[in-house]
């Protein structure tokens, strides 16, 4: 894959486990790839300023942790939902990591660690937590945040929602960690489920297995590319 927009450089300060909080089970997304998927997107609304970014499949809301620090500026409020209510609580605390509150309580945990256990990984871990830091501190406003519990295959599970999505960007469930609990064949309909929370701007990026197919008259695909054992596609309202 050709990278256009995320140069090569040290995530470290995101690997899962350091800062951000990480549980068996839960898979992550790599960085570079997430910010160059994000930056394509943006480059398809036009880049503007105060966007709100949305992931149906949030799982421990890594990416979309990831996706707020890199892009503070950028993103106004982030929405994140799962089906599983401890994935929707993990999400919680890894998403609370963007507000200086919610950061603060994570390096007093750290602090605590590195004090009772003196390991060279909690001084490490205490470093990226203060880069973090910077970045909220630095920022004119804090990221707002919603996490909710939703099935997003069932029918109407959006409805009513009090959020329009500029882009939508999703993991969805694959492979030995995760399955879509109501089959891989339900999940033809995942786009059309999207409807009551976009705008005929908005664009939607999922990250599948090659096997996944989502059909949809309501979308139309513009981007299609292999990254490894992923299969990314960016979508737009037809």
């Amino acid at each position: 894959m050709v990278y256009k927009y995320c140069e090569n450089r040290n995530f470290e300060d995101f690997a899962s486990g350091r800062v951000l909080l990480h549980r068996t089970g839960y898979p992550n997304f790599p960085v570079r790839l997430a910010q160059e998927i994000f930056c394509r997107c943006m480059e398809r609304i036009g880049s503007p300023e105060q966007i709100c970014i949305y992931d149906p499949c949030c799982g421990g809301g890594y990416l979309l942790t990831v996706l707020g620090f890199l892009n503070y500026g950028r993103i106004e409020s982030i929405a994140a939902s799962d089906i599983s209510a401890e994935a929707v609580e993990l999400a919680r605390e890894n998403l609370s990591l963007l507000c200086r509150e919610g950061l603060g309580r994570r390096i007093e945990q750290l602090g605590r660690l590195r004090d009772l256990h003196g390991k060279s990984s909690s001084l490490e871990a205490l470093e990226s937590a203060e880069n973090l830091l910077g970045i909220v501190t630095g920022a004119a406003r804090e990221i707002k945040r919603k996490v909710f519990q939703a099935d997003i295959l069932s029918p109407g599970a959006l409805e009513g929602r009090d959020f329009k999505a500029d882009i939508v960007f999703t993991d969805v469930p694959y492979g030995n960690l995760v399955e879509w609990q109501a089959g891989q064949e339900d999940a033809l309909c995942l786009l059309d489920r999207l409807l009551p929370v976009i705008k005929d701007t908005s664009v939607v990026a999922v990250c599948s297995d090659r096997r996944q197919k989502f059909r949809s008259d309501y979308f139309r695909r513009v981007e299609k590319q292999a990254v490894g054992k992923r299969l990314f596609q960016i979508f737009v309202p037809a």
